[in-house]
């Protein structure tokens, strides 16, 4: 259960860096306490599905994982805000893919906990 909430928090960071990242399209100097909000509630909205999801798929190869984290967070951005770019799916496809490119990122840093 520990290692299963650890990657709970993990997925949450992973989709808040990303949809923080998209919602100013990579533009640090004009980030606002807004901003970090929105992230956290589709960080929190993410983080909530994957653990639910955790329960019942088996997610400790590092792809499947990815694949995950990206559908949940894409799922989560678009129910949370309205897009700032693009089509009304533009930017969630974005953070989704950001968020899953995370993923696999932080899976080759982290130590084998098994």
């Amino acid at each position: 259960m520990i290692a299963r909430l650890k990657k709970t928090g993990e997925t949450f960071g992973q989709a808040w860096v990303a949809c923080l990242l998209t919602m100013v399209q990579g533009d640090l100097t004009v980030l606002t306490l807004y901003h970090a909000q929105v992230a956290a509630k589709t960080g929190l909205l993410t983080a909530i599905a994957y653990f639910a999801c955790s329960f019942f798929t088996h997610l400790d190869n590092k792809w499947a994982n990815a694949k995950v984290v990206g559908i949940l967070t894409f799922a989560a951005d678009i129910s949370i805000h309205p897009t700032h770019f693009g089509s009304a799916w533009t930017e969630a496809i974005v953070t989704g893919i950001g968020a899953g490119i995370l993923a696999i990122i932080l899976h080759k840093f982290k130590k084998n906990d098994n």
